[in-house]
C-alpha cells in the first residue's frame, strides 16, 4: 500500500464505483486527523496541499511529513498539489516528492490552458506523476454561479482537451470559488453522466462540501471518483477552536490542538462514509 500515484487510486475508485476523499491538509493536526481516520476505516486517500498555502506554510517540511506518514501507512496514499496556477509551483511539488499535481488553467483561454496543461502533463508523466486538469464552465450543477449557458463548454471540446493533454483526472467545480457551498446546489446528474461517457478518465468534484449523502452517491454513479474537501476542514477547525475557547478561555495550546484534531477527524469520518470508500483499501 503506502505512497502511490493518484492515478492508481482513482482508477480503482472509478472501476468499483466509490469516491476517494481529496482532503487538503495544512498542518500536522489535520494530517494526523485524516491519516488516522483512513487507517481506521481502511480507506484510500488523496492528501492535498494547495499552491496558495505556499505563502503561509513551510510546505517543503509539511510534505516531508506527509511522505513519511504515507510510507508507513497501511492504506494507499497519494500526495497531491491542489490548484496550482504556476509552473514554478508544480516544479516545487515535483521536487518535494508529490505523486500528483493539479494544474488549474480554468481562468485561461482554452488554447493557453490546453498548451500549459499538456506541457505539465508531459513532464509529470515522464516521472510517474499523475495530473489533474480543469476546464472552465462545464456546468454539472444547477443553479450555477459559474456563468451563462452561452459560455458552456461543449462536451466534444472537453473530450478533445482530455485527449490532447493526456491528463489522468478532470476537475469540475460546484461554484466559482471552489469553496464550501454557500447556496443549495442541485447536481445535474444527466450532464455528469454525459460527460463521463465522453471521456475515459475519472471526474473530480471541487467545491462540493456539505451536500446530501444521496447527492454524493448519485454523483459517484454518474462518474465522480474523487471529491475534494478543503474549506470545510478549515471551517471545522476554526469552529472547534472558537467553541473550546468560549467554554475554556484559559485552555493551553496543546489541549486546543487535540480538540481541533478530534473535530477534523469527526468531519473526515462523516465524508468517508458518504463517499462509500470504507474498506476499499483491503
Amino acid at each position: 500500500m503506502a505512497l502511490v500515484s493518484m492515478r492508481e487510486i482513482l482508477n480503482d475508485a472509478q472501476k468499483r464505483k466509490y469516491a476517494v476523499g481529496g482532503f487538503n491538509v495544512f498542518n500536522f493536526e489535520t494530517l494526523g486527523a485524516v491519516g488516522e481516520v483512513a487507517e481506521e476505516l481502511k480507506a484510500p486517500i488523496v492528501l492535498g496541499v494547495a499552491e496558495r498555502l505556499f505563502k503561509f506554510v513551510d510546505v517543503e517540511t509539511l510534505s516531508a511529513a506527509i511522505l513519511c506518514a504515507a510510507k508507513k501507512s497501511a492504506v494507499p496514499v497519494a500526495l497531491h498539489l491542489d490548484h496550482a496556477h504556476t509552473y514554478e509551483g508544480v516544479m516545487k511539488a515535483i521536487r518535494w516528492g508529490f505523486t500528483s499535481v493539479m494544474f488549474d488553467g480554468s481562468a485561461m483561454s482554452l488554447t493557453d490552458n490546453l498548451k500549459r496543461t499538456k506541457e505539465i502533463s508531459n513532464i509529470a508523466h515522464s516521472l510517474g506523476i499523475s495530473v489533474e486538469g480543469e476546464l472552465g464552465y462545464i456546468n454539472c450543477y444547477r443553479p450555477s454561479e459559474a456563468g451563462d449557458d452561452e459560455n458552456l463548454i461543449k462536451l466534444d471540446i472537453v473530450a478533445d482537451f482530455v485527449a490532447k493533454t493526456k491528463i489522468d483526472a478532470l476537475a469540475i467545480a460546484a461554484n466559482r470559488n471552489h469553496g464550501a457551498c454557500k447556496n443549495e446546489i442541485q447536481l445535474d446528474f444527466a450532464r455528469l453522466s454525459q460527460l463521463s461517457s465522453q471521456i475515459s478518465i475519472p471526474l473530480v468534484m471541487h467545491g462540493g462540501s456539505k451536500l446530501r449523502k444521496e447527492d454524493y452517491r448519485d454523483a459517484i454513479q454518474a462518474g465522480i471518483s474523487k471529491i475534494n474537501i478543503a474549506t470545510d476542514m478549515s471551517l471545522v477547525a476554526a469552529e472547534k477552536l472558537k467553541s473550546e475557547l468560549t467554554t475554556s478561555p484559559n485552555a493551553n495550546y496543546v489541549h486546543l490542538m487535540s480538540v481541533v484534531k478530534k473535530g477534523v477527524k469527526d468531519s473526515v469520518r462523516k465524508y468517508m462514509l458518504y463517499f462509500d470508500c470504507i474498506s476499499k483499501a483491503m
